[in-house]
């Protein structure tokens, strides 16, 4: 296929990503996804798209690609309007790893939605980071015990020396779940 028709194509499946119909969405997300690094510069404008359902599958898109060249744009998502879109793009930067995404993931740990924070969360932990641990401490001190659990399960996943002094003092923070996580997490250090 010459290079003008696939990009002509490509470009016809950004367009299908802004349809009514949700299945069209969806099944052009996923092809996207699967036609993997032409589709990237696509994909990476899409997340500027003024649709959030459209900016929403190219960051799910992007994340399934693996493509670092979108990190930049991922990490820029992760402010936007639509929480969505938020998770979307924690979840594609968990995937892709990389520690330049650490400060801004850690930034959506006090995220007004509970599915960004736990999507966030989740980024952090795959990104196993230990040079935020001491980022993380300081989040086990935040007055919201989501922020503060959160912090305490990266810590958890880091699991090194450094977040394993952290977590010891979570021990004796006033809300349950979050000693839970610290405790477990000490006990799984010991063995």
């Amino acid at each position: 296929m010459p290079v003008d028709e696939k990009t002509s194509n490509i470009q016809e499946l950004i367009r299908d990503l802004s349809d009514k119909d949700e299945t069209v969405r969806w099944a052009s997300a996923f092809a996207l996804a699967r036609i993997g690094t032409p589709a990237v510069d696509a994909l990476i404008r899409a997340l500027g798209d003024g649709d959030s359902v459209v900016r929403l599958r190219a960051a799910w898109a992007l994340g399934q690609i693996g493509d670092r060249k979108a990190v930049g744009e991922l990490i820029a998502a992760l402010r936007d309007g639509d929480w969505a879109v938020r998770m979307r793009a924690a979840d594609a930067l968990g995937k892709m790893g990389g520690h330049e995404a650490t400060g801004p993931l850690l930034h959506l740990l006090r995220d007004s939605n509970a599915d960004v924070r736990r999507h966030a969360i989740g980024a952090l932990a795959r990104i196993r980071d230990p040079a935020s641990a001491d980022r993380l401490g300081q989040a086990l001190k935040e007055r919201d015990w989501n922020v503060r659990m959160g912090a305490a399960l990266v810590l958890m996943a880091i699991g090194d020396r450094k977040s394993r002094d952290h977590l010891k003092s979570a021990m004796a923070d006033e809300n349950v779940y979050v000693r839970r996580i610290a405790e477990s997490a000490l006990k799984t250090g010991e063995e």
